[in-house]
This record gives structure tokens, C-alpha cells and sequence, in this order.
């Protein structure tokens, strides 16, 4: 009874203030500049709820990733507390422990030491008074694994051990792939249903993603990015009957025109995603990198690098100031 009544009231609670979560933690801070680039002598770190209540009083939450090799300290159970909730920000957890090499091959390999793991970060959040938000497995659908029914076993028991702290919501988070030129309804939206149909019952939310860079997409197609979001939500939404959470959001600066590009696509979700709320019970929309993370690699090669809103030398790019129209509540 007490979960379902906190479960209740944190969803009445994100109802009235909506989450815009930016991806970080500690940043450096230099005399008159925030920056993430970590060559300048005297360099000073400092939590990046600092900088974001200057910059970007929008934001109310925060991100960060739990991937296969996490430690306690790379983020103290102290400093979320004291960085993050008692300055108002619910923190978002990422549970990323298969990663790219996710198969169902690698799963059954893996998953003994992947509760191990899980068993781990549970009793982190336990040392966490405050609301959590825990996204698990974000992209598992990917290769064999999406449709997988054995996924939904997963889910299940990854679901029941983490509620075992009563202030954590959580559910599992697809990947959006496919056919970039459609937006309404594609047919691989259907493809991943096998693998998450049981457990989307148990979950409180179904999370999903969004990444484009022009190292892998058409201008034409990173540029669709809102409406393919807001009508992936709606989806998801009418498919599981939940509400539904925009994880993160990854559209890189890279290339020619590319700053230009990447504020267009925020600008349109300023637009969007008042109306994912509406019709898709949206509780969150995250930004991948709040700045841009040197030497970051991944599928989108070069443009890895180039995710964040912000400069690596914390200069403001053109899509920082449509990021701060969203507003959280």
C-alpha cells in the first residue's frame, strides 16, 4: 500500500512539474567560465546544478549513467543528496549494463553477473533519501534481443529487485530505430512488442530515445526528430497504457550547418512537447551531454563529441537558448 501511494503522489508530482533532466554531474569552473575541458591549469569541480541554476532554470532534474564498470564514487550517495535533491533536481539513473554488445547470446552469458551489478547500484540508491527515477536497458532492442520474449524475464525481476527502495519509479527504455524518413507509425515500431509486452505491464513508465547525427542520418531526417518523437510517444502510450519518458535526447552540432540543425530540432520540440504531455502522458524530455564530451565514442563516430548544448569551453551553441524555452512546469 505505501508504494502504490508513493507511486500515486510521485506521479501526481511529475504530472504538475514536467522533468527536463540534462546529462552531468561535476563540471570545471575557472574564474569568469564553466567548461568540461579539463586542460587549463587550476582547475576547480564543482557540481553542475551550479551552473544550471544561472544558465538554465528550467532544468529540474539531472542524469547520469550506470554503466558495466560504475563505482559508488563516480557519483557519492552525499553529493546526489546534497547536489541534486536538497536543491530541488530528481535524479535520473541509466542502467546501462549491456550496452552495445547486447545480443541474447551476450545476455544469458552476462546476466548473472549483470544482477551482481544491479544488486550493487540497489544498495547505492538505498544510501539516497529523496525520489529516484531509474531507466533500464536503454536500446536493448537491438538485434535478436527485440524479439526476445525472454527480455520481459529480465525486466520482471530487474523491476522487483529495485523496488525494493519505495521512492524509485522505473521502467525499461527502447531504442527508436529504423526508418528516419517516416515519422507516424512505422512497421519497426511493432518489432520489439515480443520483448517487452509482459513487463511493460509492470513497469511505471516506458522510456525511449532519440540520436541523429550526420555521420549516420540525412539533414531531412534529423530534422523530423520532433514529430517522429511526439508520435513514438503517442504510441508507446496507447500500446502499454502508461506514461511514457523521453530519456535522452542526442542530436550532435557535427558538420556542415550543423549548430544550425541541431537548434531547429529543439526549437521544435519547444513546440512538441507540450502536447506529448497531453496526449502521451509524458513526464520527462533529457538532453543527452549538457556539454560537449571530448573524445566521447559510439556509433555516431566523430560526431559523438558534439551531442552537448554547450561548447566543451561552455560557449552557448544556437540550440541552448531553444533548450531553455522548454519549460518544466
Amino acid at each position: 500500500m505505501k508504494k502504490i501511494s508513493f507511486i500515486l503522489l510521485f506521479c501526481a508530482t511529475l504530472a504538475e512539474a514536467f522533468i527536463v533532466s540534462v546529462g552531468g554531474f561535476d563540471i570545471q569552473k575557472y574564474p569568469s567560465l564553466y567548461t568540461f575541458n579539463d586542460t587549463k591549469p587550476l582547475k576547480v569541480t564543482v557540481p553542475i546544478t551550479d551552473l544550471l541554476q544561472k544558465e538554465s532554470k528550467n532544468v529540474n532534474g539531472v542524469t547520469m549513467w550506470i554503466t558495466r564498470t560504475w563505482q559508488e564514487d563516480w557519483y557519492s550517495a552525499k553529493a546526489v543528496e546534497k547536489n541534486i535533491i536538497k536543491k530541488g533536481y530528481t535524479p535520473i539513473f541509466i542502467f546501462y549494463y549491456f550496452a552495445d554488445d547486447i545480443s541474447v547470446k551476450f545476455i544469458k552469458k552476462t546476466k548473472k553477473a549483470y544482477f551482481k551489478q544491479l544488486k550493487k547500484f540497489i544498495k547505492y540508491l538505498h544510501k539516497i533519501d529523496g525520489q529516484k527515477i531509474v531507466i533500464l536497458n536503454p536500446e536493448y532492442n537491438m538485434r535478436d534481443v527485440s524479439k526476445w520474449r525472454g527480455m520481459n524475464q529480465i525486466f520482471l525481476k530487474s523491476f522487483k529487485m529495485l523496488r525494493s527502495d519505495p521512492q524509485v519509479m522505473v521502467g525499461p527504455c527502447v531504442g527508436d530505430f529504423g526508418n528516419y524518413n517516416r515519422t507516424n507509425e512505422p512497421k519497426e515500431w511493432s518489432f520489439f512488442d515480443p520483448s517487452l509486452s509482459e513487463a511493460a505491464k509492470a513497469a511505471d513508465f516506458i522510456a525511449f530515445q532519440e540520436m541523429r547525427a550526420l555521420t549516420r542520418n540525412k539533414k531531412t531526417q534529423i530534422l523530423k526528430t520532433p514529430q517522429r518523437a511526439y508520435y513514438f510517444s503517442k504510441y508507446l502510450h496507447k500500446k502499454y497504457k502508461k506514461p511514457t519518458m523521453l530519456a535522452y535526447l542526442a542530436v550532435s552540432s557535427y558538420g556542415k550547418g550543423g549548430k544550425e540543425m541541431q537548434a531547429n530540432v529543439y526549437k521544435g520540440f519547444v513546440q512538441y512537447l507540450p502536447k506529448m504531455q497531453k496526449e502521451a502522458q509524458l513526464l520527462l524530455f533529457g538532453t543527452f551531454h549538457y556539454f560537449d564530451y571530448p573524445k566521447h565514442v559510439g556509433y555516431f563516430q566523430k560526431a559523438e563529441e558534439f551531442f552537448g548544448i554547450l561548447s566543451k569551453d561552455g560557449m552557448k551553441k544556437p540550440s541552448f537558448y531553444y533548450f531553455n524555452k522548454i519549460k518544466s512546469n
